[in-house]
């Protein structure tokens, strides 16, 4: 059966980029590398972001792959201004707890959720994420993208796993 999983990195502060969209103090901070990246990547054939995660992904990779560890990963990116899809990009605006639910119908792997608040947070309203993987770096940033965004409701999570990789905590919370 599918899940569907958040897998990323924020500040102690919370936030996933500065406000400016830089990860260089993500970069600067040891210890990414013993993280069992590959392992969950792997398991993953559908990646869903927003559009500002897809374009800074672009820019900085090389291979043009938001999933290196499995290059048929099919893309789905969130967007207001939807673009012509390509062999493994589609560009929607279309609701995106929908467009879980269609793909949690379908056989697959896991999808992963790419990015900030604009793309999880309508799916933790919707109780359609069934795991968070979030790696804590030690720094404060400030101000920055968060993770999370204001909500006016309670939802809990069981913490399953931490793990220590270098410099970087990691927090496994199930639904």
């Amino acid at each position: 059966m599918r899940k569907v999983q958040f897998y990323g990195a924020v500040s102690i502060d919370g936030y996933l980029a500065t406000t400016d969209d830089r990860l260089d103090w993500l970069f600067k901070t040891g210890g990414a590398d013993q993280a069992p990246t590959a392992e969950f990547m792997q398991a993953v054939d559908t990646a869903i972001m927003g559009r500002r995660t897809y374009e800074y992904t672009m820019e900085q990779t090389t291979d043009q792959l938001i999933n290196p560890y499995n290059p048929l990963t099919k893309n789905i990116v969130m967007t207001s201004d939807p673009q012509p899809s390509t062999a493994h990009t589609t560009f929607t605006n279309a609701d995106i707890t929908n467009v879980v639910k269609q793909l949690l119908t379908e056989p697959g792997q896991n999808i992963w959720i790419v990015g900030g608040s604009g793309v999880l947070m309508p799916l933790l309203t919707a109780d359609l994420v069934d795991e968070l993987f979030i790696q804590v770096a030690p720094v404060l940033l400030g101000d920055g993208i968060p993770l999370f965004t204001k909500v006016d409701y309670t939802h809990r999570f069981e913490l399953v796993e931490t793990n220590h990789y270098g410099q970087l905590a990691e927090l496994h919370f199930q639904r």
